[in-house]
């Protein structure tokens, strides 16, 4: 259990709880100190009961005591320490922090002050063994993973956050040597920052039992035996569940069944038939210079940002760009074919003013020499590939999200691969206003129509 020191919120959205636990200080006295974010687990039914229960003790000042608070951010909101919350975690970080915690339900029978810190029990150690011949990574080299030697001297398995990885060493992409340990390890590197666009929504993944070269297994449903660290994600009007990933874990469970790509839904976290975002596709011919993808994607930013939109940028992985807009939670959203005819009608306009630059059909014979700019991922089950994720293409390239100060002449989108990234990541801090982006769409929509064509 926890306590509910606070939350976090987009919009009207529950986001995640703050939580705490009584532990002493250096004098013995008991104090009430941070313990990280319950990030998951909020199905509708339990938001429908939770967020007037947080609202009843929402509080101007944090209950956590000094020193052992969070920073207040915009969208936090402090409560009084009354409620208990029942969670599920992986386990503790470095910092006593709990890791990956999901909401499991509120305890009203058991007071506040009754939550201390749980002592997790000591595990056996793992010694790591580095293969003779192996490549070394240059950063993060076997250091959270445990291993063990399989026949003729091969990895036969390893274990990444607890998740074991049968054949680590096998060749993901055998040009460049990246292994099915270095994808986990990518995973588990870049997984805190990824979760946040891809929790909650329905997601297909691209699987190379075999690595870039051999056979490519598309799937969306979730099958017998899959991993527990997988979610499942009902969806109206489909039989069996789609794919869901809302922990770390969950990604280095997918690079073990060899899951190179994510592409999740756009919908709204939790909720599948509501857009809670929209991504602009810029999908250039073999023969159009990539400086003029970016003069695309500004001009893109241009008439979106002017309409009241707040818009971020991403590489994809291969040739082109993403431009993609937040979208705020309101009480009568536009539905799938609303925002997608609004996308289409934002692309048609600027291919009617640069017709030798952009076209809106994607047949091949009418995209020489132009941009065919995609509108398309913005329907009920079309997907985007997810920022961060790995690309099933020599190179090991990603989907890297990048700054609007990057996109000019000299952007390099080769330069982010599964080695590369998480550096640039840690350093740069790309979209890190991007829970402060989100609009509301249906104004927007009215204000466009009513705008002289």
């Amino acid at each position: 259990e926890v306590i509910i020191g606070g939350w976090t919120s987009e919009g009207t959205r529950l986001r995640s709880l703050l939580g705490g636990v009584h532990r002493p200080d250096e004098a013995g006295k008991s104090r009430l100190v941070y313990v990280g974010r319950v990030g998951t687990g909020f199905s509708a039914g339990k938001m429908a009961m939770l967020m007037p229960k947080l609202k009843s003790v929402e509080s101007k000042t944090s209950p956590f005591a000094a020193g052992a608070s969070p920073p207040k951010e915009s969208n936090m909101h402090w409560a009084t320490p009354d409620l208990v919350a029942e969670i599920e975690f992986a386990g503790w970080t470095g910092d006593k922090n709990v890791r990956q915690a999901a909401f499991k339900g509120l305890r009203e029978d058991k007071p506040a002050d009754e939550v201390q810190a749980e002592t997790p029990a000591k595990a056996t150690a793992l010694a790591a063994v580095v293969p003779s011949g192996a490549r070394r990574a240059k950063s993060r080299d076997l250091s959270s993973a445990a291993t063990k030697r399989g026949p003729s001297g091969s990895l036969g398995t390893t274990v990444v956050m607890g998740v074991i990885l049968s054949k680590p060493d096998k060749k993901l992409w055998p040009e460049e040597g990246f292994t099915k340990l270095d994808l986990a390890q990518y995973y588990e590197a870049v997984g805190p920052w990824m979760l946040d666009h891809i929790r909650g929504r329905p997601l297909s993944i691209v699987r190379l039992p075999d690595g870039v070269g051999g056979e490519t297994f598309f799937q969306r449903h979730a099958m017998p035996g899959m991993s527990h660290l997988i979610d499942q994600r009902p969806v109206e009007g489909d039989k069996k569940p789609y794919i869901e990933i809302d922990r770390v874990e969950g990604l280095i469970a997918a690079a073990q069944i060899a899951a190179i790509e994510l592409h999740p839904w756009n919908c709204v976290p939790g909720n599948p038939e509501v857009p809670g975002r929209l991504v602009f596709d810029l999908d250039p011919a073999p023969d159009v210079a990539f400086k003029e993808v970016v003069a695309g994607a500004l001009e893109l930013k241009k008439r979106l940002e002017a309409l009241g939109l707040v818009t971020f940028c991403k590489t994809t992985g291969g040739k082109g760009l993403h431009v993609v807009v937040p979208l705020k939670a309101e009480k009568n959203p536009p539905d799938w074919d609303t925002a997608k005819m609004f996308c289409k009608e934002i692309c048609r306009r600027l291919a009617d003013d640069q017709p030798k630059q952009y076209v809106l059909n994607m047949a091949k014979k009418d995209r020489t020499g132009r941009i065919f700019l995609d509108y398309l991922r913005n329907d009920r089950t079309a997907t985007a590939v997810a920022p961060l994720s790995a690309r099933a293409r020599p190179g090991a390239l990603v989907s890297m999200p990048i700054e609007w100060s990057q996109v000019k002449a000299g952007l390099d989108p080769k330069r982010y691969d599964i080695k590369t990234a998480p550096a640039i990541l840690a350093k740069a801090k790309p979209w890190a206003d991007y829970d402060k982006g989100p609009r509301p769409l249906r104004a927007i929509i009215e204000k466009f129509v009513k705008a002289k064509k």
